[in-house]
């Protein structure tokens, strides 16, 4: 069986973002590390795809160069990961994120890891800095729908009259 295409990456953006409790546990965990001392920020990757991949049992593994990204997520525009440490971007800045099925044959997107900026001021919580466009859409839809029932239900109104 053929493997399917590799998703297409638009865009790629790194948000700071407040860390949530299990963020928060593996922070203090690394900041008791001799000479470590991280702050109290997460940065959220949201990596944009052009389309969804189909839903399969062969997942795409993603990369950053050779480094395997063991976690991703999906959000409304594509998916995202999570970097506790900034090093993480001091490490990687630059290089290619990539998708493989079997940690062998690799399919480079063309894009490259941002660096995190350096003014890093949580915007708000990992789901606020992925939501922002999907409470708005989802508020957009929320709209329509009551303007469908009002006006569904004003027609049926002059009906009965």
């Amino acid at each position: 069986m053929q493997p399917p295409k590799p998703p297409k990456i638009v865009a790629i953006d790194v948000v700071p973002a407040q860390p949530d409790q299990a963020d928060s546990m593996a922070l203090t965990h690394l900041s008791a590390l001799p000479d470590r001392s991280l702050p109290q920020v997460v940065y959220v990757v949201k990596v944009k795809l052009k389309s969804k991949p189909p839903v399969t049992s062969l997942a795409w593994g993603l990369y950053v160069n050779d480094v395997r990204i063991p976690k991703y997520w999906e959000y409304e525009d594509g998916i995202y990961f999570t970097v506790i440490d900034p090093e993480f971007f001091a490490e990687h800045k630059g290089e290619r994120l990539r998708f493989s099925h079997d940690g062998v044959e690799f399919h480079d997107t063309g894009m490259k890891l941002p660096g995190a900026s350096a003014s890093a001021t949580p915007v708000a919580a990992v789901s606020a800095a992925l939501g922002s466009t999907a409470r708005a859409a989802a508020k957009s839809k929320r709209r329509a729908k009551a303007k469908r029932a009002k006006a569904k239900s004003k027609s049926k109104r002059k009906a009965r009259q």
